[in-house]
């Protein structure tokens, strides 16, 4: 009889949480779908797009797998470093080899082929929202560090 009363704990127990996790949404894989090369769409200084007065309106940031990223303009590349995802709450860190110091923080979103990230931390930072689509898919190439 105990058996048979544990058995059927053990039973709604694992009941009740089959339930209570089919409303929930798996963490998304940010980490994959950020890898590949991102063009700039927009930039938003506020809710002003600052897009054609922005010197990097021309800008690229490519992110490999290995967890490193470049960002450049044409050929000049203006920054590389390292970057991380928080997937739980939709961070990216960006760790540049110029400034091993002060990580950027943004706030990752994707939707079909665009990435928005939007500045965290400082209120300067917060001000900011920069619009990419993907034009290519991930690549396996390392980025070498900038010296």
């Amino acid at each position: 009889m105990k058996r048979l009363t544990i058995l059927s704990t053990l039973i709604l127990s694992l009941l009740a949480f089959a339930v209570r996790s089919q409303g929930k949404k798996p963490i998304e894989k940010l980490f994959g779908d950020i890898a590949g090369t991102w063009r700039i769409q927009s930039i938003y200084d506020g809710k002003k797009d600052i897009t054609k007065n922005d010197s990097s309106s021309v800008q690229w940031m490519e992110f490999t797998e290995d967890g490193r990223y470049r960002n450049k303009t044409g050929n000049q590349v203006l920054d590389s470093g390292s970057y991380r995802v928080n997937e739980n709450h939709h961070s990216l860190y960006l760790q540049s080899d110029r400034d091993k110091d002060n990580p950027a923080e943004w706030q990752l979103e994707f939707k079909d082929n665009t990435m928005t990230l939007s500045g965290k931390g400082t209120s300067q930072a917060k001000r900011f929202k920069y619009i990419y689509v993907k034009t290519k898919e991930r690549t396996n190439r390392p980025v070498k560090p900038q010296q």
